[in-house]
C-alpha cells in the first residue's frame, strides 16, 4: 500500500510545530509523491538564521533545489529514510500476500539436490574445502620435494620414508580425534536443529493463539437480523468491536516483528529468493534494524495513521504511554484484552464466562510466546559449548592432510576436500541452525519474518470475519432419515 499526495500550485512546506503533530511535509508540483518528513526545523545553506514557511513564489526553483538536497540528507539520519522507506515498511506491515516460501525448500529428487547450490553447505563451507585441497596439494609437493625416494603419483608413499615416518606419528592421535569430533558434531547438530525447530514452532504458535482469538471474536460477536435465509452480517456495534480488535491484534504480531532485530524480514536481506541464479542482496544494504527504528517512531505511527491502520487517538495513546517503542506490540493486546472484556459486560459479545475465559487464555500465550522468541535467543547455546566444538573441528579438519597423507599418499588430497565438506558443513549447518532469523551472518537456513507478517495479515483481516459475515440460517426441519 502506497500513500499518495499530490500538489496542484507551487511547492509548498507545511509547517507544524507541535512535538506529536505531523512533520513538516514537503510536496512537489505536477503530482508528484509526498517524499519527505523531517523536523521542524530546516535552514536554507546560504542563509542559515532563515526558517521556511508559506507558499514560495518566485524562488520555486531555488527552493527546489533545496527540496532535493532535503531528499537526498534525510532527517533524522537512519537507513530508513533513503529510497522511500515508509512507502516500504508500510507495504510491509500491511501486506497480505506472501511472495517466498516460510523457509527454503527442497525438491526430493536426487539430482536436484546435487544441484542445488543457495541455501546448502556446499555455498558456506567451499573456501574451507578449497583452502584445504591447496594445503593437501602443498604437503604432496614438499614430501615429494625432500623425500630420498621417488613414488608414483597415486601411490602410497614409501613407509620407511623418514619424512612419512613423521606424518605417520600424526595419524593415530587424529583418529582418536575422529572418533570424538563424529560424536560430539553429530550431538552438536542435533541440539542445534532442536532449537531452529523449537523457535519455528513458536513462530506458528504465535501465529495459532492470534488466528484463535479472531475465530472466537468473529463467533461471539452479535449477530444482525436475518434477510432472506441468511443473517447478512454483524450486528453494527459488534462489526465495531470485531474489526477494531483483529486490526489491533494484526498490528501487535506487526509490530513484534518490527522490533524484534531480524535479518531474514523481507527488508534487511532484501526478500531474495531460494533460486541459485538469484543475486545476493548486497552486503552493504544488509540491516537488522531495517523496520523496527523507522516504522515504530512517531514518523511511521503517523504513516500508519495516514495509511488508516492507526487511528489519530491510538497513535496519540501510543506516543503518551510512556513505554518504549519495543513494548507497543504488548500495549495493543492489551487494548484488545480491555476492548473483548467491554464488549462481553456489554452484550456484544455473547458467550459469558466461557467465551470470556477462553478470550484471556489466548491473550496470555500469545505473550508467553512472544517472550519465548527472546528466551530461544538468550539462552540458545553456552558459548565455552560452541567454542569447544570449533576447535575440536577445525583442528580435526586442518590436520587431516598431515595424518593422512602417509597411508593414502596423494589421493589424501581430494579426500580431505571431501572430509572438510563433511565436517566444517555439519558445524557451520549447526551454528546456521542456532541463528534462525539471520542475526549473525548465517542467511541460508532462515524463518522469513515477512512471511509470517502476510499470513498473519490475511488470516486476522480476512478469513474468520468474512467466514463469518454471511451465516445462513440453520434448518431446522432437517432430520436423520432412518
Amino acid at each position: 500500500m502506497k500513500l499518495t499526495a499530490f500538489a496542484h500550485d507551487s511547492i509548498t512546506i507545511v509547517d507544524q510545530c507541535s512535538p506529536v503533530s505531523d512533520p513538516p511535509i514537503i510536496s512537489r508540483k505536477n503530482d508528484c509523491k509526498i517524499s519527505f518528513q523531517a523536523d521542524t526545523q530546516f535552514t536554507k545553506a546560504s542563509s542559515p538564521q532563515t526558517r521556511l514557511g508559506g507558499t514560495v513564489g518566485d524562488e520555486t526553483k531555488e527552493l527546489s533545489d533545496f527540496a532535493k538536497q532535503l531528499l537526498s540528507r534525510g532527517k533524522p539520519s537512519s537507513p530508513g529514510w533513503k529510497n522511500r522507506k515508509l512507502d516500504e515498511l508500510t507495504e510491509w506491515a500491511t501486506s497480505d500476500d506472501a511472495n517466498r516460501p516460510i523457509v527454503c525448500e527442497y525438491e526430493p529428487d536426487g539430482i536436484w539436490l546435487w544441484t542445488k547450490w543457495r541455501g546448502t553447505a556446499l555455498s558456506i563451507t567451499y573456501v574451507p574445502v578449497i583452502l584445504n585441497i591447496v594445503l593437501g596439494i602443498a604437503i604432496d609437493r614438499l614430501v615429494h620435494h625432500y623425500s630420498h625416494e621417488t613414488w608414483a603419483f597415486l601411490a602410497v608413499p614409501p613407509a620407511d620414508d623418514p619424512l612419512v615416518l613423521r606424518l605417520a606419528g600424526m595419524k593415530s592421535l587424529w583418529e582418536y580425534q575422529l572418533t570424538l569430533s563424529t560424536f560430539v558434531l553429530a550431538f552438536f547438530m542435533q541440539e542445534a536443529f532442536r532449537h531452529w525447530k523449537s523457535v519455528y514452532f513458536t513462530t506458528r504458535s504465535i501465529q495459532g493463539r492470534i488466528n484463535d482469538t479472531c475465530m472466537l471474536l468473529t463467533i461471539a460477536a452479535k449477530r444482525s437480523e436475518t434477510t432472506d435465509g441468511i443473517m447478512s452480517g454483524f450486528d453494527k456495534e459488534a462489526e465495531s468491536l470485531v474489526l477494531t480488535c483483529t486490526r489491533l491484534i494484526r498490528l501487535s504480531h506487526t509490530f513484534f516483528w518490527a522490533s524484534t532485530p531480524t535479518y531474514s524480514n523481507g527488508v534487511g536481506d532484501g526478500g531474495v529468493s531460494d533460486e541459485d541464479q538469484t543475486m545476493d542482496f548486497p552486503h552493504e544494504d544488509q540491516n537488522l534494524d531495517a523496520i523496527g527504528p523507522l516504522l515504530l517512531s512517531t514518523y511511521g505511527l503517523r504513516f500508519l495513521e495516514r495509511a488508516d491502520e492507526l487511528t489519530h487517538e491510538e497513535v496519540e495513546s501510543l506516543l503518551a504511554c510512556g513505554l518504549p517503542p519495543s513494548q507497543y506490540p504488548y500495549i495493543l493486546l492489551e487494548w484488545v484484552g480491555l476492548y473483548a472484556l467491554q464488549g462481553i459486560r456489554e452484550g456484544t459479545l455473547a458467550g459469558g464466562p466461557g467465551v470470556e475465559d477462553q478470550m484471556m487464555k489466548r491473550l496470555t500465550e500469545i505473550r508467553a510466546e512472544y517472550f519465548s522468541i527472546g528466551d530461544f535467543e538468550a539462552g540458545r547455546m553456552p558459548v565455552a559449548y560452541v567454542q569447544l566444538v570449533q576447535i575440536l573441528v577445525d583442528s580435526l579438519v586442518w590436520l587431516s592432510p598431515f595424518s593422512l597423507y602417509s597411508g593414502l599418499g596423494s589421493l589424501s588430497i581430494p579426500l580431505c576436500g571431501l572430509l572438510t565438506l563433511f565436517f566444517k558443513g555439519l558445524l557451520e549447518l549447526s551454528k546456521s541452525f542456532l541463528d534462525p532469523f539471520g542475526n549473525e551472518g548465517f542467511p541460508d537456513q532462515n524463518i522469513r519474518v515477512d512471511v509470517l507478517v502476510s499470513e498473519l495479515n490475511f488470516g486476522a483481516a480476512s478469513r474468520w470475519f468474512q467466514a463469518a459475515n454471511h451465516l445462513p440460517v440453520r434448518n431446522t426441519k432437517e432430520s436423520k432419515i432412518e
